[in-house]
């Protein structure tokens, strides 16, 4: 079964159309155009906010921790310029069918990216803290949580804005290993914890970072089951049957 792929530039011959429908049509095609633009430059900052905060952190580099958090604002900009664009498109050109899902799937994947970057934020928050004291050996452990993270955020993010179903669709085996990775740096963690001498700080706030990357991939499997349901109209939140790739 194929799915229906958008059309990030649409073209049409408008001489057969009056001019007012060929306004209405050029301006509709624009703002979408504007809301996919802004959705793929939310996914670019997000992903270096989050590159920014992790590398701060593994590289002891507070510098760059700062670097994501004063850079979190600007996607905070971006989202509101999402919903102000979606919210101008449903208004004046009441779209339907795929137009409509475009929007509205659209508006929650740019809610997805601000919190990506929020989680960026906070990461970058515990990496500052971690920074000023000596360094544990478990935070090199973190780099293969946030190169998972990392890779689960920029095919999500692709899937959305090229319209790939094949990348979306293998997302939630992506995030399933984040997980397991996550849970087996937790059980490590607490059994230092455990131990006389542990940097009880240091393996704390460490906890608290990786918890924020294992979020950064709960994000973007929401990411794509927005692009599955704008693609083939699919609702597969919540438990819902995802379509079977195409082999």
């Amino acid at each position: 079964m194929g799915y229906p792929i958008r059309v990030t530039n649409p073209s049409r011959d408008f001489t057969d159309m009056p001019d007012s429908s060929r306004h209405i049509f050029r301006a509709n095609s624009d703002a979408l155009r504007t809301l996919d633009d802004d959705i793929r430059r939310m996914g670019e900052l997000a992903r270096r906010n989050l590159l920014h905060a992790a590398t701060g952190l593994l590289e002891r580099n507070t510098d760059l921790c700062n670097r994501a958090i004063a850079d979190d604002e600007e996607v905070d900009l971006l989202e509101k310029k999402v919903d102000q664009t979606g919210l101008d498109i449903i208004l004046r050109f009441g779209p339907v069918a795929g137009d409509l899902r475009r929007v509205i799937a659209s508006m929650k994947v740019s809610t997805a990216l601000e919190r990506i970057s929020d989680h960026a934020v906070s990461l970058a928050k515990r990496g500052r803290k971690i920074n000023e004291r000596p360094e544990s050996e478990e935070t090199a452990a973190v780099r293969e949580l946030f190169e998972m993270a990392d890779a689960e955020l920029r095919d999500s993010v692709e899937s959305f804005v090229e319209g790939r179903l094949d990348l979306a669709l293998r997302i939630q085996a992506h995030d399933n290993n984040l997980d397991e990775a996550h849970r087996a740096f937790t059980a490590r963690v607490i059994s230092r914890l455990e131990q006389e001498g542990a940097p009880v700080d240091n393996l704390i706030d460490l906890l608290f970072a990786t918890r924020f990357l294992e979020r950064i991939g709960d994000q973007s499997v929401n990411i794509a089951e927005d692009t599955v349901y704008l693609l083939t109209a699919m609702d597969v939140r919540h438990g819902g049957e995802w379509p079977v790739e195409n082999s």
